[in-house]
């Protein structure tokens, strides 16, 4: 008896993993090795004489790199990471071993399915502001993109285009999806002129910059000089690398995770090289074939598993990283649409991904619906639940409002209930009804009713507009954007 502690509290969060520290070991020394022995190729100058100055060995475009090189990089990078939101106040606190996971939504992408007709088309600039509106109203959704390739604007400013598009319609931190380094530098100016200078938004960044490797082993010039950019300025950036198993890496997870780590490294190692302790954010994103048609997939066991995993390899790292999920191989929102979101969203919070990204998306990442953003936050709340765990403690134990109740009693007056019941999650859009108030109401399914929403949301506008002379300012850096092009 003595040993009970009535006082105590205990709570025991949910993690789900996949690979052991061991494991991990493994698979980062092998990385190390591939990077030592096997080299990369890398097609910035700039970033070899970097590269060289700093201890690797050139040999023309192909540099080796030694094993220390990297394990200083990984304990100057930062472990944790604090982006902001627009009006400065912080949003993400992001750290491998701090257990928050945050859903974003994709970017880069050319259609969408249109939410008056049903139809597949081009997405447009308007298409923009009505995701910025979307994820803005939707709490579960933490990081904005435009879910969108804009077709009606500059080709080579779509990137532009969306940025001044979400910074008038969301108050949330963006990703900065770019093209060229001028178009970065066009975008950080436009978050500068929101913030009151670049002083402040430096001080507080609201968004992430990142850039795209050529796996395997193989870092393009204009990526980097994009990059370097971000270093230099220390935006927090991700270096993005995704493996394709058996095309851009071997077919084998493991042997995936060598290869994604390694090019992802290389990305960390040119940031602490350029500016010592600037943020940098780690990702290692398993893609794959069906390999009896060739399609590519972005669901699937092995695809889930795949991020999971890479979330205990970063972890072992501790360093900031992203991975994709909460997307859909589907062309539409469906039951298998459903079904692959709610698997990934559940994937990545237990597993504790850092930034989980690509959700809205459809068709591998071909297309979105924004009626699939309502059930991924619908989906996000109910799972972040699930790993709170259970507090028990003297207060939930209920002792003695049990005792007041005693046999034969029922709980619905009691203080305790009336003090505790709204601490349980409750739905938003999901319904809890008869089949004939179900029928009643207009026999309405899930989509049916997010598309409601959906268009609620966007019919009350923007719930923080910018002052008229902040716009004016972002205007005229979209027109000087467009100089180069006319």
């Amino acid at each position: 008896m003595n040993k009970i502690k009535t006082n105590s509290v205990t709570k025991q969060s949910v993690q789900f993993k996949v690979l052991n520290e061991g494991q991990c070991g493994e698979i980062v020394h092998a990385a190390f090795r591939v990077l030592e022995r096997t080299g990369c190729n890398v097609h910035h100058e700039g970033a070899r004489k970097i590269l060289q100055e700093g201890g690797c060995r050139v040999d023309g475009i192909r540099v080796y790199i030694p094993t220390y090189l990297l394990e200083k990089a990984i304990r100057t990078a930062p472990s944790q990471i604090t982006i902001y939101d627009r009006e400065g106040n912080p949003a993400l606190h992001l750290g491998a071993n701090n257990g928050n996971s945050y859903f974003g939504t994709g970017f880069e992408n050319q259609y969408l399915i249109d939410i008056n007709t049903g139809e597949k088309r081009l997405t447009t600039k308007q298409d923009v502001a009505k995701a910025g509106l979307v994820i803005d109203a939707l709490p579960n959704i933490d990081l904005a993109t435009g879910l969108a390739c804009i077709s009606d604007c500059t080709s080579m400013l779509a990137d532009v285009y969306e940025t001044r598009i979400l910074l008038e319609h969301t108050t949330k931190p963006h990703w900065l999806w770019n093209f060229t380094r001028d178009n970065i530098k066009a975008q950080v100016e436009m978050c500068a002129a929101v913030a009151g200078g670049m002083d402040k938004f430096l001080a507080k960044p609201f968004v992430i910059a990142g850039a795209g490797a050529s796996t395997p082993l193989a870092h393009a010039e204009d990526t980097l000089d994009k990059l370097l950019y971000m270093f230099e300025i220390g935006i927090p950036t991700p270096y993005v690398v995704a493996t394709i198993l058996g095309g851009t890496a071997p077919v084998t997870l493991a042997g995936s995770f060598v290869m994604g780590l390694a090019d992802t490294l290389v990305g960390l190692l040119l940031s602490q090289l350029t500016n010592e302790g600037c943020p940098f954010m780690a990702t290692c994103w398993t893609d794959m074939f069906d390999m009896r048609t060739m399609a590519f997939s972005h669901t699937g066991p092995e695809f889930s598993l795949g991020q999971a995993a890479t979330a205990d390899i970063f972890r072992y790292l501790d360093l900031p990283f992203v991975v994709h999920l909460g997307t859909t191989d589907s062309p539409i929102f469906d039951q298998q649409a459903a079904f692959d979101i709610g698997v990934q969203i559940y994937t990545g919070i237990v597993s504790g991904s850092n930034v989980n990204t690509f959700l809205g998306y459809l068709e591998t990442a071909m297309s979105s619906s924004l009626e699939a953003l309502v059930l991924g936050d619908e989906t996000i709340g109910y799972i972040r639940r699930i790993v709170e765990g259970i507090e028990v403690s003297f207060e939930t134990l209920a002792e003695e409002a049990i005792h007041n109740v005693g046999p034969s009693g029922n709980f619905l007056g009691e203080e305790h209930t009336m003090k505790h019941f709204r601490k349980r999650w409750t739905p938003t859009n999901f319904i809890r009804t008869s089949y004939e108030k179900w029928a009643a109401d207009g026999k309405k399914d899930f989509k049916a009713r997010a598309n409601e929403k959906v268009k609620e949301i966007i019919a009350q506008g923007a719930r923080k507009p910018l002052p008229p002379e902040v716009l004016a300012k972002l205007d005229a850096i979209v027109a000087k954007a467009e100089e180069k092009y006319k």
